[in-house]
C-alpha cells in the first residue's frame, strides 16, 4: 500500500510540472501570435505619473516579425523572443545600433491584444516606464 501511495505521488507531481510547462509555452506562443507581423506605434508613455502623448507626430514605431527579427524607427535591427521569466511575460531583444553597437533590451509585457499593447521598461535602477502602443 505504500508503494501505491508513493508512486500516486510521483505520478500527481509529474503531471503538475508538466502542465506547468505547457502552461508556460502556451502563453508565450499566444503572446508571440498577437505581437508579430504588426507595425506597433507608440501613442504615449507614463513615467512616474507624468503622462507624455506622441499621438498625432510622427514618433517611434517597432515591427516584430514572424521570423523571430525586430526593426525600429531609430534604425535598430536584431532578433527578439518572448519569454516568460519568474512568471512575468517578457520581450527579450539583441539589437544592434545603425552604427554596429550591440544592445539588449527587456520589456515586461503588461498587456497585448490584436490592435494595443502595454509595455514596460525599467532602465537600470530607474523609474520603469509604461509604453502604450497601437497598430494601425
Amino acid at each position: 500500500m505504500k508503494q501505491l501511495y508513493t508512486l500516486l505521488i510521483a505520478a500527481f507531481t509529474l503531471t503538475l510540472f508538466a502542465c506547468n510547462k505547457e502552461t508556460s509555452t502556451t502563453q508565450t506562443n499566444v503572446m508571440n501570435s498577437m505581437l508579430t507581423n504588426k507595425t506597433w506605434y507608440l501613442d504615449y508613455s507614463i513615467t512616474s505619473g507624468t503622462t507624455k502623448s506622441y499621438v498625432g507626430q510622427s514618433t517611434y514605431f517597432v515591427t516584430y516579425l514572424k521570423d523571430g527579427s525586430i526593426k525600429d524607427s531609430d534604425g535598430l535591427t536584431g532578433s527578439y523572443t518572448v519569454e516568460l521569466i519568474a512568471g512575468k511575460s517578457q520581450i527579450h531583444e539583441q539589437v544592434k545600433t545603425a552604427n554596429g553597437n550591440p544592445l539588449e533590451v527587456i520589456y515586461d509585457i503588461i498587456s497585448v491584444g490584436e490592435s494595443k499593447m502595454v509595455l514596460s521598461k525599467q532602465v537600470t535602477s530607474g523609474t520603469p516606464t509604461q509604453l502604450y502602443f497601437t497598430n494601425k
